[in-house]
This record gives C-alpha cells, sequence and structure tokens, in this order.
C-alpha cells in the first residue's frame, strides 16, 4: 500500500451499472500510466478513489482529464497502409472496379481500419486488442457489429469528451456527463441498454446516423480502455458475467485480479449482468444486480 493518503480523486459511481464499473478501471488503468503507478479503489458511500503511487506534483482530477482529451486515439495500421486506403478512396469507383485487384486492396485496408487493435499514444502509450482476444474470450463483450469501425467509434466518444468542457467539470460528476450527438457509442453504459431492444423502440439506431443519440461518451470511452485488463468473469451457464468490488488500494495487476473476483477478500463485493443482443451481432450491458451474500 503506498505511504501517500491525503491526495485522491474521488469519482461518483453506480455499481449497478458495468459502463460505470469498467469506466472505473480505466480511469486506473490511465492513471497508472500517467504517474508511474496509481492505486484506485472503491468505498461504501458510492465513489471510486485514486490516488499516486509515489508523491506526484502534477496529480489532480484536471491533469489526468487533460490527458485523456490531448491524447492521440489511432490504430495499428502502418502510414503507409493509411496513405494508401485514402489513395484508394479518393479514385472513382468504377476506375477501381475496372482493375479487381485495386477494388481487392480497398476492401482489405478498409476491414484493418475497422477490426486493427486502438492505440491510445502520449502521454499513456497503450494498445487496446481485447475485441480480438479470442484465447481468453475478450471478443465475447465485444458489443459493435463487423462492419462498425471500433476507431471511429472510440473517435467518436472523444471527440464529445473533447468538447464537453471535463476539465471544468468535477470528477465526481464525470460519469454522469452527457452529450448529444449523431455519434454512435459503444453500448457498455447500461443506462442505453436498459431502454430496450430494437424491437421494443421500433426500429435501429444504428443506420440512422443522422438520429442524435444522448450518450455519457467518457463512460464509453473509458470502459473500452478498462476493458484491456480489467475482465469479467463469464458464467458458463447462460448469458452472465459477473464483477467485483474491491474496497483496499490496489494497483491495477492486483485490482484486475480483484475485479473479476479471484482475490479472496472479505471485502469484495460482486455484481452480475447480461448482454443484451439487440440483433445477431449488436450488443449493449445491461444493468447489473448485486451478488447475495457477496458484500461485507
Amino acid at each position: 500500500m503506498s505511504a501517500v493518503s491525503e491526495a485522491t480523486i474521488r469519482v461518483r459511481v453506480d455499481p449497478t451499472n458495468p459502463g460505470q464499473f469498467f469506466a472505473c478501471c480505466g480511469l486506473l488503468e490511465l492513471a497508472d500510466r500517467l504517474w508511474g503507478g496509481a492505486e484506485g479503489w472503491f468505498d461504501e458511500k458510492g465513489h471510486f478513489l485514486l490516488r499516486p503511487w509515489r508523491i506526484t506534483p502534477d496529480f489532480s482530477a484536471s491533469v489526468l482529464i487533460d490527458g485523456i482529451v490531448r491524447c492521440p486515439l489511432t490504430n495499428t495500421m502502418t502510414g503507409w497502409e493509411l496513405q494508401r486506403r485514402g489513395d484508394l478512396s479518393s479514385m472513382p469507383k468504377k476506375t477501381r472496379e475496372a482493375v479487381p485487384s485495386l477494388e481487392d486492396e480497398k476492401k482489405a485496408l478498409d476491414a484493418l481500419w475497422r477490426e486493427s487493435p486502438v492505440l491510445l499514444d502520449e502521454p499513456f502509450h497503450l494498445r487496446v486488442d481485447w475485441f480480438v482476444d479470442e484465447r481468453s474470450g475478450g471478443e465475447t463483450l465485444k458489443t459493435w457489429a463487423g462492419q462498425q469501425s471500433v476507431v471511429d467509434i472510440a473517435r467518436g466518444m472523444k471527440v464529445l469528451v473533447e468538447a464537453g468542457d471535463f476539465g471544468a467539470t468535477p470528477s465526481d460528476d464525470w460519469l454522469s456527463k452527457r452529450s448529444t450527438s449523431a455519434s454512435l457509442p459503444f453500448n457498455f453504459d447500461a443506462e442505453l441498454g436498459g431502454m430496450g431492444s430494437d424491437r421494443d423502440v421500433g426500429f435501429s439506431f444504428d443506420p440512422l446516423k443522422s438520429i442524435n443519440v444522448r450518450t455519457r461518451p467518457l463512460i464509453e470511452l473509458l470502459a473500452f480502455v478498462g476493458l484491456q485488463r480489467f475482465r469479467p468473469i463469464r458464467i458458463t451457464t447462460g448469458n452472465r458475467y459477473r464483477f467485483s468490488l474491491w474496497f483496499d488500494p490496489l494497483l491495477p495487476e492486483v485490482a484486475a485480479t480483484a475485479a473479476c473476483g479471484l482475490l479472496e477478500s472479505p471485502h469484495a463485493r460482486a455484481f452480475e449482468f447480461r448482454l443484451l443482443y439487440r440483433t445477431k451481432y449488436l450488443k449493449s450491458f445491461l444493468p447489473a444486480t448485486p451478488i447475495t451474500g457477496s458484500h461485507r
């Protein structure tokens, strides 16, 4: 445990919203990378807390949110691949179709753009690729369809964070701050999932780009980051996933073990959630329910 106790960042969190839980995990991941070590934990008053592992003069909520706002976000495509995709996209379609190899090349580069791991550059230097992880089951938490671009969704949420004046927002309110735009969210925020399926509302929002959606972009972006290291346990019987709050200050390497319930602790509190299948491919996180007996 760190000797630093007075410097903390507090974020109000609803543990029945798995998107908010994994957003807190994402905050811990980014704080740890920004300051060369950070601890995070939950308290009984509905907060997630962060503090530096060592005395860090620039440790503050404003510095952390500024790092998120100014961090370049791209994917693992090379500069040549990006340039080539741009060149092929600028060609008239009939010109490409006249040379089948050109059309095939563009389709391959478009697939790379949609599916490649996402990179958060300076100051975090983080590669996010859990959604292509077949071995440990990360891909089962993927909420978007194959023809949707993960980097475009992430960038859309980041643009809303950039425009949302989060630097002037108390950290307590970060996960409740809303934005309205046509940018599609990841649907990690269970408030969106809890609204019902496309059948319930009569149509799917996803193809209708002109319809504005009210989202909480920091939840969406940070949960996407948090899932890189922090994963729920998948219950083998049915569409059920379990995560656990931890109440002692932990570095992310240990906190990730606590988050999936593998760190034995009398202070753990477990929650379970399901995925809403809007279509065969489009999913949303649904609200979580506490597991009886898994509390202090």
